[in-house]
């Protein structure tokens, strides 16, 4: 309903702002980012900001792929913390989440991240990071550095996934390609279960 409200009173552009596909050695698989604040009828930002994620992997032993879906919206104070509101879309369905959210921009650096609990009866909790530092190296060349932290823990099971990804390479104008790691841990009682991916990304943002 917050998405619907925003959508009505305020215009934005709803071009991917960015389309990253990768290649490791377990999974391969695609990621389109939106991150925009909404616009007035002058066309001048306001202080709700529109986050969409759609990520989708499949693996080399024909096992079912994987797709996720997040999309949220928040309304953000000058300081940078902002309330949020999430629709999460995975292979098991749809679950609504709310919490606080954090963003700074300055130059080269953007941090991105927020702690959200679902909304439903089980209570997940999410915490979020996106850090990603792209400094010019010289004229059209920047160096693009970004990783990402997600870990999300379940009271009611103790159930702890815990998602890193790490992305190193050159950017030339909007094109950025590179080395890319992502690793996940699935934590319950004393038994770990990990999976990892190492591999190589390419990235363009529009």
């Amino acid at each position: 309903m917050l998405l619907a409200l925003a959508f009505m009173h305020f215009s934005c552009a709803t071009r991917g702002q960015a389309l990253e596909a990768y290649s490791g050695h377990a999974r391969a698989g695609v990621d389109i980012l939106w991150f925009r604040f909404l616009t007035d009828s002058m066309q001048k930002p306001t202080s709700f900001l529109f986050f969409s994620r759609n990520r989708a992997s499949v693996d080399y032993n024909n096992a079912a792929s994987a797709f996720g879906s997040t999309n949220a919206v928040s309304y953000n104070f000058k300081s940078g913390i902002g309330i949020v509101a999430v629709g999460s879309f995975l292979n098991s369905g749809f679950t609504p989440k709310a919490g606080v959210q954090l963003v700074k921009q300055k130059g080269a650096f953007l941090f991105f991240g927020w702690l959200v609990a679902d909304v439903a009866e089980k209570g997940q909790v999410d915490l979020f990071g996106l850090l990603r530092f792209s400094p010019r190296i010289r004229n059209h060349w920047k160096l693009f550095s970004q990783v990402e932290l997600f870990p999300a823990y379940n009271p009611s099971s103790g159930f702890w996934n815990i998602t890193e990804r790490a992305r190193l390479g050159l950017s030339y104008r909007r094109l950025s390609a590179g080395a890319m790691a992502d690793f996940n841990q699935q934590l319950v009682s004393s038994q770990t279960n990990t999976n990892n991916n190492l591999g190589i990304f390419l990235r363009h943002d529009f």
